[in-house]
């Protein structure tokens, strides 16, 4: 991994951002530029993470989960669609879905604190019921904390939705999620319960 500096940036804000790159393993990513205009990682021939200034921890951590996410293929069985799935909108939702709680469960493996900070608990209203499952799934701070082993904080904040009509049905969904969490189960589970 090459570090690039782009303007002034101290010795231990460098520092920081390699602690925090090697934080999840060894990184799949071949460059780090350090004073870009925003943090996201790049797949390319180079895979390139860009830091923007000043760190973020969040931000920083959360693209770094989001290249082990685009390259690990453990990790990838979690959220890309499989050859055996019809290849349509909820498909995709879903596997949008799933990589966001995983990145965020990989955040909150390394710093738990910084999904706590961020948690909101909502219902995201779709056009059907199996959609407004899966939008409310994708937004969902808890289901991340379940599955990185977090599970009394994820219960609070799931127990948060309990006054909607939705929350039995979430879950009922949410539990099977968050102890099956990867694709094929999750789809098949949705297809037979919510369908």
């Amino acid at each position: 991994m090459e570090l690039v500096v782009l303007g002034e940036t101290d010795e231990e804000t460098l520092r920081r951002v390699r602690e925090l790159v090697e934080s999840l393993g060894p990184p799949p990513i071949d460059l780090v530029v350090v004073g870009g205009d925003e943090t996201r990682f790049e797949v390319g021939d180079v895979h390139t993470l860009k830091v923007s200034l000043p760190l973020d921890r969040y931000k920083l951590l959360r693209e770094v989960a989001v290249a082990h996410a685009l390259t690990d293929p453990q990790l990838m069985e979690v959220w890309a669609i499989p050859p055996e799935v019809k290849q349509d909108e909820l498909a995709y939702e879903l596997s949008l879905a799933l990589l966001n709680r995983l990145a965020d469960a990989l955040v909150a493996k390394v710093d738990p604190s910084l999904l706590l900070d961020r948690a909101r608990v909502e219902v995201v209203e779709g056009e059907t019921l199996i959609y407004t499952v899966v939008r409310t799934f994708a937004v969902d701070v808890s289901a991340s904390l379940a599955v990185a082993g977090l599970s009394s904080e994820a219960l609070r904040l799931v127990a948060q939705l309990s006054p909607h009509p939705l929350y039995e049905k979430y879950r009922s969904f949410w539990d099977f999620a968050t102890a099956n969490f990867k694709y094929l189960p999750i789809y098949n589970w949705l297809m037979l319960m919510l369908r």
